[in-house]
């Protein structure tokens, strides 16, 4: 992770493991940081099926609390995975396992910027206002 100074990883370090914590999950998956999408088709990757669990985020070029939300949003499949709730095919927009995934990762994503003295969405600017 040299793309990412010393203090994002800790921080994202600290992020798993609050984390894996908050969603009790039993054999964490191996966790891959990217500087780049690489294979990725989007922003980030869990696949439930292969043997080895392994989530896959891009960092590259996206502010810290948005690798953070969606590694809890992989994290959140892998304990529906260990929950045995993942079967057949699921889409991967809408439905009851998605949209699970981006609501309590977004959940997460408040509950740990409660728990921090600095605030984790600092380094996101607001853009312009594209209604005007």
């Amino acid at each position: 992770m040299s793309f990412l100074n010393d203090e994002k990883k800790e921080k994202l370090k600290e992020f798993a493991k609050y984390v894996v914590k908050q969603l009790e999950i039993k054999n964490a998956p191996t966790i891959a940081v990217q500087n780049g999408r690489g294979e990725l088709k989007t922003t980030a990757n869990y696949d439930y099926t292969k043997e080895n669990k392994i989530v896959k985020v891009n960092a590259h070029k996206r502010a810290l609390v948005d690798v953070m939300r969606s590694l809890a949003h992989e994290l959140v499949h892998h304990k529906q995975f260990e929950d045995n709730k993942l079967h057949g095919n699921i889409p991967n927009i809408g439905g009851v396992i998605e949209d699970e995934a981006n609501a309590i990762a977004g959940q997460l994503i408040k509950k740990f910027a409660k728990t921090q003295k600095e605030d984790v969405y600092e380094e996101v600017k607001p853009k312009k206002n594209l209604l005007k």
